[in-house]
């Protein structure tokens, strides 16, 4: 068996290490480009704590570039790209969910290389190291402060798709739990589901090994013990702090292997009907496991083991839909939409989404697909 395995980025996790900040970032460059969206970050008075800590330790010129998008635009990247080169900042730092991370990523990496985000989208290559990134995730879900790709919508042409580089992996995460209190219920639902999808769908992927197996099932086991506990109790910290160490060993595992179905079909829907990543995630997700499980029926009975959910002495086949059951429940104590209908998407809209659906997560899906059976998938999810 081969496998690569890719872990260049330093993690430095744990409660209140946000205030590590300035010496990292200092250590990089002393003008930092801030990206973050307008959130409960600012209204929590948390960027005015991170603006304050760079300052102390040297980082003097600070830009705040507050304008990324729950789906980051190639717009919003090309402006904040001119803005960076304009101000030759030399580090960037992204606080925020994945979109303000995916933003901030994308535009570290483009500062020397030249074109557009679209033409990346393209399939046009990343051949520069772009400036320094940090990233400061502040919700439990994507993943993207230590993977090689960003998410980037384009809006025109209504497509949601990766920006895929070696080069574009962070230096430095900075993973606090305490940041993750700033998360209403909402969304600490739906971006877990995400984190709890990505785990999930690498364990099962064609693409997984051992090392992936081993964090993605413990991801697993965190996560379903701690998402509900979050979601009722933002304050419960051992719950936030498992989440946030739970999303973490996820992302660990998905960036060495792979996704599948789930976000195959995710990324159009989000594009073409503009709804939350994390939330098509969770509603799929059990649709795709069915789907699925007669391909990896073993491995959906250990994903249940993982869970607490496998009774001894069952057949595989009735602990793996124990796992679905699970999601299944899980969606509804989280109160996230259950049905595609409830999304406002109809039966005329699901060959559309089936051919725009591609890339790598239908590649490592461990069971073939073509447009009908993902329009099969999404007629069981209707």
């Amino acid at each position: 068996m081969n496998f690569t395995l890719r872990f260049p980025t330093e993690i430095i996790f744990g409660n209140d290490t946000i205030n590590q900040i300035g010496t990292k970032a200092r250590q990089l460059g002393n003008k930092a480009f801030l990206v973050t969206g307008k959130s409960a970050m600012r209204k929590a008075g948390y960027i005015d704590k991170i603006i304050d800590i760079l300052k102390s330790a040297g980082v003097d010129d600070i830009f705040l570039y507050d304008q990324a998008e729950h789906d980051p635009s190639v717009e919003t990247v090309d402006k904040g790209v001119q803005l960076a080169k304009e101000g030759n900042y030399n580090v960037v730092i992204g606080i925020g969910g994945g979109s303000a991370m995916d933003t901030g990523k994308t535009i570290a990496s483009l500062m020397n290389n030249e074109g557009s985000a679209g033409d990346y989208q393209s399939g046009k290559e990343i051949t520069n190291p772009g400036v320094p990134f940090i990233a400061v995730p502040t919700t439990a879900g994507t993943g993207a402060e230590i993977t090689n790709n960003s998410v980037i919508t384009n809006r025109e042409k209504k497509i949601k798709q990766s920006i895929r580089s070696p080069l574009m992996i962070a230096k430095v995460a900075i993973v606090d739990p305490v940041l993750t209190k700033t998360m209403p219920p909402y969304v600490t639902a739906s971006s877990g589901m995400d984190a709890l999808t990505q785990a999930i769908e690498t364990y099962v992927s064609l693409s997984a090994n051992p090392f992936s197996d081993t964090l993605a099932l413990r991801s697993i086991s965190i996560i379903s013990q701690n998402l509900y506990k979050a979601f009722e109790n933002g304050d419960d910290m051992s719950a936030r702090e498992n989440m946030a160490m739970g999303s973490l060993f996820g992302a660990m595992a998905f960036a060495n292997s792979a996704l599948g179905a789930v976000h195959g079909l995710a990324h159009p829907i989000g594009a073409l009907f503009d709804v939350p990543h994390g939330v098509i995630c969770g509603l799929l997700l059990p649709y795709v496991m069915e789907y699925n499980l007669p391909a990896k029926t073993e491995r959906f009975a250990q994903i249940a083991k993982s869970m607490d959910q496998y009774i001894e002495g069952e057949s595989d086949e009735i602990n793996a839909h124990r796992a679905i059951e699970f999601i299944h429940n899980l969606i509804t104590k989280l109160k996230l939409p259950k049905r595609l209908s409830e999304l406002g998407i109809t039966r005329d809209d699901l060959p559309l989404i089936a051919k725009s659906a591609k890339g790598s997560s239908l590649n490592n899906n461990p069971r073939p697909t073509d447009p009908e059976s993902l329009v099969e998938i999404m007629l069981s999810a209707l």
